[in-house]
């Protein structure tokens, strides 16, 4: 019987990283040895309330909102339904309820967190909805490889939140893409990527929740060698897993190596008018 794959696991806690980390837990082949989550919003310098007064000046009410309600308000309120359990736990409730050790932290990069992770000798570094870039102190660490899950087909859409501004471009596909991780965001040898067809029926959260959910499908299958197998339906869409990509090239040629910070107010308002919808409030639970 060959050894499970151990893995720490770096992430921003939210709806998104619930859905990976599950997953992962779930996985019999894997072994998720500790957990890093990011505390940082905007700036590493910045506390809470100038994070907020920040995104708030930079994206406008209706997208921080969004952003509030996937991350620090999924968190909050479901210590008040202890006796209707949340169908999703939280990143921390899943690190308590399988002993996972998890660490609270503005930089990765820190001597203190450099050594908890030298300390749990994990074979792999796996981010997923993760704010902080990986730097040389743990990228060279001897026998560990550092993967990223991203939401989009590489190279294109690099940045904080690329299904937002694939959607607002009018793209026919969205996709997602495992990765090595690099010096830089988003960059290294894309491993593997799955694409669907953009359903404009559906909103930011819904295909944010599906891109993660079969990015840590690909991982999990890149964990274990087992990159072979096909996955040509996801929810009634049709995926096509690869490390290429036939895209809409005429629009998306601009974000070749460009890196889309947070979306403007102005963004948003396109993004609106299009006729697309951020989130569901029911999406909180049902991820709509």
């Amino acid at each position: 019987m060959s050894a499970k794959k151990t893995v720490i696991f770096c992430t921003y806690s939210s709806i998104y990283s619930s859905k990976v980390l599950e997953q992962l837990i779930a996985d019999s082949d894997i072994a998720v040895v500790g957990i890093v989550n990011s505390t940082r919003v905007i700036s590493a310098s910045f506390n809470p309330i100038k994070s907020t007064i920040k995104q708030l000046q930079i994206s406008g009410f209706r997208y921080s909102l969004y952003l509030f309600l996937v991350t620090n308000f999924f968190k909050l309120i479901q210590p008040l339904f202890k006796i209707h359990p949340w169908p999703l736990p939280n990143v921390h409730a899943l690190a308590r309820q399988n002993d996972i050790p998890i660490i609270d932290t503005r930089d990765i990069n820190a001597k203190d967190e450099v050594a908890y992770i030298k300390q749990l000798k994990p074979a792999y570094l796996l981010c997923a909805h993760f704010n902080q870039l990986i730097k040389p102190p743990i990228l060279s660490i001897e026998n560990l490889q550092c993967i990223n899950i991203h939401p989009s087909l590489l190279p294109h859409y690099k940045g904080v939140d690329p299904v937002f501004y694939a959607m607002k471009d009018g793209s026919k596909e969205i996709g997602v893409s495992l990765h090595l991780m690099d010096k830089e965001f988003d960059s290294g040898e894309i491993l593997l990527q799955s694409k669907m067809k953009t359903d404009r029926s559906k909103s930011l959260l819904f295909n944010n929740c599906q891109l993660f959910e079969e990015g840590v499908r690909l991982a999990r299958d890149w964990l274990k060698n087992e990159t072979s197998v096909k996955r040509p339906f996801m929810h009634g869409v049709e995926i096509k897993e690869t490390r290429m990509f036939d895209t809409d090239i005429e629009k998306n040629e601009k974000k070749l190596n460009s890196y889309d910070s947070w979306p403007s107010s102005e963004d948003v308002a396109t993004f609106k008018k299009s006729g697309y919808r951020l989130m569901r409030l029911s999406g909180l639970w049902k991820q709509q």
